[in-house]
């Protein structure tokens, strides 16, 4: 298919941006609102198609908050497509990036209240979802952000249902297991009996929610480096809920308990799961002012630049040495006025805990007669009392000449003559350069 051919004459493929085994995903541009939008495409000669079923359970959970919009679908003469809502990152390309992979506990609890919520809300309009993973949330984004390729920190989305089953019948009653079922999710969240060839239930996308919780918290599942679906499902069913929560609060314990506790067709208490979740939220100090792990990581990385940028800006200025040719002490304030905040607290501590030298070059250079004079009295003075010999009295012009040496070997443009360390009296006030 050409990209350069808009959909209905309407969207404009302009890249992809995921493949997977039902087909192609695109962001295409809407030439009538002028946004972008992305485009599920499944060539029609495909065997097994999951589009349509895709399709129908995003336009059954359209009231839901946390499910992406529906704009359009359709077909051509190669493939069935489906154009919905462009969804920013999702949460596993999210921890990913993390420093250590792993979510922190705040923002684990604000995202597992959202993925209860939206997983209800699926089994709400009669679907399972049964591939539940951190890869299909993905955050929603404003327009604004859209246009900023940035994306909302508000809540995030349940997307790919592209393995969904309806569990209700066309009556309102629960379908009953099927005898013989075939593996259905992703092994490394899919819940044991998925492994065992069970019939899924609601339990069962809340069984891979919990595992999803573990791995935000801790980075990884202790069956990770298993690729094999049987040594996945041996795995898990030698270690206990309870020791994969060691070290978690004991609300995750808590949260096992009640979904082991269903049977098939129990329907699980979403209300008193979030509430678990929203208690320990609160119970560690949390609000709603806490920042999500990647707002923090965003702005730690937007100050530390900004840092570096102003601090090259104020490295260009004159060293701050003390001498008229140099800055003021009011000087250097006015220069870094414009910066932030935080920027002009740091570097005013600095400033504050600079000394300056008592007599500048300037001044020393408009007394230089009055000093010699009052030199050549005391030298008189002394050689009357034969007290020491003139040579080892300090020259004013020579104390100037050793600061301005002092301060070049210290700003690296003169090298001393000595391996040694320089000595600099305690009483020879001088300036630290920044």
């Amino acid at each position: 298919m050409s990209l350069s051919t808009p959909l209905k004459g309407r969207w404009k493929l302009l890249n992809k941006i995921g493949q997977g085994g039902f087909g192609e995903i695109f962001c295409v541009y809407d030439l009538e609102t002028q946004h972008k939008a992305a485009v599920k495409m499944e060539r029609i000669d495909r065997n097994k198609r999951a589009l349509r079923l895709e399709i129908d359970v995003l336009r059954k959970i359209q009231e839901s908050r946390f499910s992406a919009t529906f704009i359009s679908c359709g077909r051509n003469q190669v493939y069935n497509y489906l154009i919905m809502e462009l969804l920013g990152p999702n949460l596993s390309s999210l921890r990913k990036k993390q420093p250590q992979k792993i979510f922190s506990l705040s923002t684990t609890l604000k995202l597992g209240v959202q993925m209860i919520s939206a997983i209800e809300d699926v089994h709400e309009v009669g679907y399972l979802h049964r591939d539940i993973k951190a890869s299909n949330f993905a955050l929603r984004m404003s327009r604004k952000m859209r246009s900023e390729n940035g994306y909302s920190p508000g809540y995030c989305c349940i997307i790919d249902f592209g393995l969904a089953r309806k569990y209700i019948t066309s009556e309102g009653e629960h379908r009953p297991p099927r005898e013989e079922v075939g593996f259905r999710g992703t092994a490394r969240y899919a819940s044991i009996n998925s492994h065992d060839g069970k019939e899924l239930s609601r339990r069962d996308d809340l069984w891979s929610l919990f595992y999803l919780f573990i791995e935000f918290l801790k980075g990884s599942l202790p069956w990770e480096s298993l690729k094999e679906k049987e040594a996945i499902a041996k795995m898990k069913k030698q270690y206990t809920n309870i020791g994969m929560c060691k070290d978690l609060p004991k609300e995750f314990v808590t949260f096992y308990q009640h979904i082991e506790s269903l049977e098939y067709e129990d329907r699980p208490n979403y209300k008193y799961l979030r509430k678990l979740l929203t208690d320990m939220y609160h119970r560690y100090s949390f609000d709603e002012n806490t920042k999500y792990d990647w707002e923090i990581m965003k702005e730690n990385s937007s100050s530390e630049k900004s840092n570096i940028k102003n601090q090259k800006i104020l490295d260009s200025a004159p060293a701050l040495t003390g001498t008229t040719n140099d800055l003021s002490r009011s000087k250097k304030r006015s220069l870094i006025g414009g910066f932030p905040k935080e920027f002009q607290k740091n570097e005013i501590e600095k400033m504050n805990g600079m000394v300056f030298p008592k007599n500048t070059i300037e001044r020393s250079q408009n007394n230089q007669t009055k000093n010699s004079n009052q030199k050549n009295n005391i030298i008189e003075e002394i050689n009357q009392n034969g007290i020491v010999d003139p040579q080892d009295l300090l020259d004013p012009e020579s104390e100037i000449n050793e600061f301005e040496k002092m301060m070049k070997m210290i700003n690296g443009e003169e090298k001393s003559d000595t391996s040694s360390s320089v000595d600099i009296d305690d009483n020879r006030h001088c300036c630290i350069i920044l």
